[in-house]
């Protein structure tokens, strides 16, 4: 099928973006257990932070690749006023990566109105409490997840009156609590959560559940600010809004206090009897990736004569 040249142009950076991401997708998920392992000697935020990355580095890697790399050197070499045929396959390919990248999209747009719409709800129907800086606390009947942070650019923190009330949580553990959920605003994990609707799966998700687990451990640790009578009232606050916890498959974001799932064991036993964790491993491993980047980086850039070849032979995949 012959295309005009910005026709051309789209298809070779659609599929140029879709197979590196898809190729960075898979060599993460054949190395997780390794990295798992090597993560599970760094500390709480950096293993936060460090796993929020590997999750958008095949986005990252594919603008890189199809954006500074490939895109530049076409421009150079290919004739912009002549129309070409291009590959069936890569027509095929092309339109499979709009699918799946446009799918994202909507579900992370869906996903965003809806949130965007329960917080206003909450807001509308909860009751002040008060707040701290740009998230008020809000009491509302029936909250679920009993503790959580909603909202994106101006969070607030919603609690279920039945832990404000006589026989809830204590005022130093709720305190405690509430210190948890602004350290997820500080750390904007919610906006976090969100970017993640957006990012297109081809395989399992090995890396978003490890990187809740350990924003939550994150968390805890800068609500607990190191004072073990700190990290006591936190178990305890975890332990009763686990009980209020009901089963649900909500659609919108938050960061909660807890949803009663498998984490919430570990994190008591690191409140209760807290180990620091040595940070070398985190920043070797960071270190590690970042080299893996800059020299693929700088492998493709010395064999830049070539990236053309490439555009062209993935251009016309296929025949015509």
């Amino acid at each position: 099928m012959t295309l005009t040249y910005g026709l051309r142009l789209f298809c070779l950076l659609t599929v140029l973006v879709g197979v590196v991401y898809a190729a960075v997708q898979v060599a993460l998920s054949c190395g997780s257990r390794y990295m798992m392992r090597r993560l599970d000697r760094v500390g709480s935020r950096h293993r936060e932070r460090i796993l929020y990355l590997l999750q958008v580095a095949p986005a990252l890697l594919a603008i890189l690749v199809a954006g500074l790399l490939c895109f530049p050197e076409y421009l150079r070499h290919e004739p912009a006023h002549a129309a070409e045929p291009v590959g069936r396959i890569t027509l095929l390919l092309a339109v499979l990566v709009c699918v799946w990248f446009g799918s994202a999209l909507l579900r992370g747009l869906r996903t965003a109105l809806r949130t965007i719409g329960f917080a206003r709800n909450c807001r509308r129907f909860g009751r002040l409490m008060g707040g701290s800086g740009s998230a008020p606390i809000l009491a509302l009947a029936g909250a679920a997840p009993p503790l959580s942070l909603v909202g994106f650019l101006r969070p607030s923190i919603v609690i279920s009156e039945s832990l404000v009330e006589t026989g809830g949580l204590n005022p130093e553990a709720l305190q405690v609590a509430l210190d948890h959920e602004l350290a997820h605003a500080r750390q904007l994990d919610n906006c976090k959560l969100l970017s993640f609707c957006f990012l297109p799966r081809l395989i399992g998700d090995p890396w978003r559940q490890a990187w809740q687990l350990a924003a939550d451990c994150a968390a805890d640790d800068d609500a607990a600010a190191g004072d073990p009578a700190r990290s006591m009232l936190l178990a305890e606050a975890l332990v009763r809004a686990a009980r209020l916890v009901r089963p649900s498959r909500s659609t919108v974001i938050c960061a909660a206090l807890t949803r009663a799932e498998a984490g919430l064991a570990h994190r008591i036993d690191r409140l209760l009897s807290p180990r620091r964790a040595p940070q070398s491993a985190g920043k070797s491993l960071l270190t590690g990736f970042a080299g893996m980047v800059l020299l693929a980086v700088g492998a493709a850039a010395a064999s830049s004569p070539w990236v053309y070849g490439l555009c062209e032979y993935i251009l016309h995949l296929g025949g015509f």
